[in-house]
């Protein structure tokens, strides 16, 4: 039986951006469950900080409740907060301390107390402990990371907040994050993480929550929220073609452009591409590399909120 650790209650939360009002939460209800990686797939500007704010204790709500494993949120904000362990979207590192140092002072802001030794076995655990001596500013951007990550569970928490882990890193340093997110999982410990990557919420999360101008428009699992899209196979190319010469051609659903490419969902894609490199033919038009690719949350954005995930 799931058993619920994070709850949000019809949950509404605006702030002030010069003279305009902005809503960022629009009566948002949530139930996270104890020892899953749960996801808040959006694009930015979605709510998705606005939301692990209220979780964190740093952003009152206008209206509705927040617990955290019972705690009330609202009235008890200390007690929540030690309980968490939290990787803000900008990590501001003090560039003037060592990995090490920096590890035992987060942990003695919740009242623990590491010892040189076991700062040093903690970033171990990220693959730092070369780097216990290094001064944060000498770090590259994936090991700024991992330390982030190795921060946020000083404190030995029983619920880490991701915001964006692996926002502007490239695809080696994402995955070895994810790899790290794995395995504080493996540990027990209930994962939360925000992020506009189609890819990463697949594959590290066992249910997703896609956020929509401060809206929850769907909660599943990916695969569910895949399968119940219903959509067919997608083929991309980098082709430029009327949509309305696209439409009729054999086995398409849907056409669209998204950037350079046109994407086509197809019931039949090697009658789809044939028709297509014919066309293209026709028009004097050369057909550029093709992709053919199952459906995806991508997709289900679009679906539910005609516009694209990024």
């Amino acid at each position: 039986m799931q058993t619920p650790i994070i709850q949000l209650t019809d949950v509404g939360a605006a702030y002030n951006r010069g003279r305009e009002r902005v809503v960022a939460l629009k009566n948002v209800s949530l139930t996270i469950n104890r020892g899953e990686i749960f996801g808040l797939l959006g694009p930015n500007g979605a709510g998705k900080t606005t939301l692990l704010s209220i979780v964190e204790g740093l952003l009152r709500p206008e209206r509705g409740a927040a617990t955290v494993d019972g705690i009330d949120v609202l009235t008890h904000p200390t007690d929540a907060k030690q309980l968490l362990g939290i990787q803000l979207q900008r990590s501001a590192l003090l560039d003037d301390l060592t990995a090490a140092e920096l590890v035992r002072l987060y942990a003695a802001l919740y009242e623990v107390d590491l010892s040189a030794a076991q700062a040093t076995e903690l970033l171990g655990r990220f693959g730092l402990s070369d780097k216990a001596r290094v001064y944060a500013r000498r770090l590259s951007g994936g090991q700024q990371q991992r330390l982030a990550l190795a921060v946020a569970v000083a404190n030995d928490p029983r619920i880490v907040l991701l915001d964006e882990p692996t926002s502007a890193l490239d695809p080696r340093a994402r995955r070895e994050v994810w790899d790290m997110i794995r395995q504080l999982h493996d540990e027990g410990r209930t994962i939360v993480l925000t992020t506009h990557s189609m890819e990463e919420a697949e594959a590290l999360c066992g249910r997703v929550a896609i956020i929509d101008a401060g809206r929850i428009v769907a909660c599943d699992t990916p695969a569910s929220l895949v399968g119940n899209l219903g959509a067919a196979p997608m083929l991309k190319t980098a082709l430029e073609l009327p949509i309305d010469a696209v439409r009729p051609l054999p086995g398409v659903r849907a056409v669209r452009y998204t950037g350079q490419h046109l994407e086509v969902e197809t019931t039949e894609p090697q009658l789809t591409l044939a028709a297509l490199q014919q066309m293209a033919t026709d028009r004097g038009r050369i057909i550029g590399e093709v992709t053919v690719r199952p459906p995806n949350l991508e997709d289900v954005f679009l679906k539910l909120t005609g516009r694209s995930l990024n």
